[in-house]
């Protein structure tokens, strides 16, 4: 729905996911804010939700036939967190499992402190530059967050893993550092999807070689705190995204 008068011209929208209500609103050509609400039962949140929109329209709002939600730039509500209707329709499709929206598992992508910041990080550069070249971002986010050296997956085997075993980076294992450094990039890549519903060429060359390296650094006893499952089916969906949407 659209509101134009001499303050300013605004857009509002609500959506329903079974008791969950997400409400949209800002200034056109803008990602707004999100707000997201549970009742006790769908009916309930049904009910609540056309009450809104009939109070929309007494205000002077009007249907919005030209608004394209594919278009929108999506951010969690802060108090609510990771949440499907505050998140891109694409990356609802193809990542649909509870893990993707889980802020507390710290197997699921955004559920660790990497995972985490790397959503907000990329969240905040959006919100100020919607245009941002995503290339090098994981290299300064490694080096903002964690003040640490960028050392990028490079399809390194089992065996060349295994002989760093012991080796220090700033004091602490390098194999931690590596992990570390895999979980970063892969969040990001996620969350460009969660975010826009697109995925960059780079950072998509950079999640895959990061799955393989965080499942070989498994395989040599590396704290990874993720089941190889999951790492599997983190590479089935983005490569069946891949598949199906393209690449930006």
């Amino acid at each position: 729905m659209r509101l134009s008068d001499h303050q300013a011209d605004r857009y509002w929208r609500i959506e329903t996911l079974g008791g969950d209500l997400m409400t949209n609103w800002g200034k056109i050509s803008t990602s707004g804010r999100y707000e997201v609400k549970s009742f006790a039962s769908a009916d309930e949140c049904e009910m609540r939700a056309l009450q809104l929109i009939e109070a929309k329209y007494k205000a002077g709002f009007e249907d919005y036939p030209e608004f394209d939600p594919m278009q929108s730039f999506y951010y969690d509500d802060d108090e609510i967190g990771l949440h499907p209707l505050t998140s891109h329709p694409i990356f609802r499709k193809y990542f649909c499992s509870d893990i993707y929206y889980s802020s507390i598992q710290d197997a699921a992508p955004f559920g660790n402190d990497e995972g985490s910041d790397a959503l907000w990080e990329l969240g905040d550069l959006l919100r100020r530059r919607p245009k941002a070249d995503l290339i090098h971002y994981p290299i300064s986010l490694l080096t903002k967050l964690y003040h640490l050296p960028f050392y990028p997956p490079k399809g390194e085997s089992s065996e060349d893993l295994a002989a760093l075993k012991g080796e220090k980076l700033e004091g602490r294992p390098l194999l931690e550092q590596l992990r570390r450094t895999d979980r970063v990039i892969l969040a990001l890549a996620l969350a460009q999807i969660k975010i826009t519903g697109s995925l960059s060429q780079g950072l998509y060359t950079l999640a895959l070689k990061a799955l393989d390296r965080l499942a070989k650094l498994k395989y040599v006893g590396a704290p990874v705190r993720c089941p190889v499952e999951l790492l599997e089916q983190e590479r089935a969906d983005l490569e069946n995204y891949v598949r199906e949407v393209g690449l930006h």
